[in-house]
């Protein structure tokens, strides 16, 4: 299992999510053939599981969208 920290400079779209969400931390974990993202913010943590990692970006960045507009509600 390899965990790094995910910024700006390497992934340009994690200052957007940071700022829209209060996001504070990416991490991108890799087990495996898996690839895993997670948000954390101070809400809780988001966190979704691709093949890769912008389609696990894309799927953790779906469940804060969908997390933040039931808070809304």
């Amino acid at each position: 299992m390899s965990i790094r920290i995910l910024t700006e400079n390497e992934f340009p779209d994690v200052s957007k999510v940071k700022n829209r969400f209060d996001i504070f931390r990416v991490i991108d974990m890799k087990t495996g053939k898996l690839e895993i993202v997670e948000f954390f913010g101070k809400d809780g943590v988001f966190r979704g599981i691709g093949k890769n990692t912008r389609e696990a970006f894309k799927k953790a960045k779906k469940v804060a969208k969908k997390y933040y507009k039931e808070e809304r509600d």
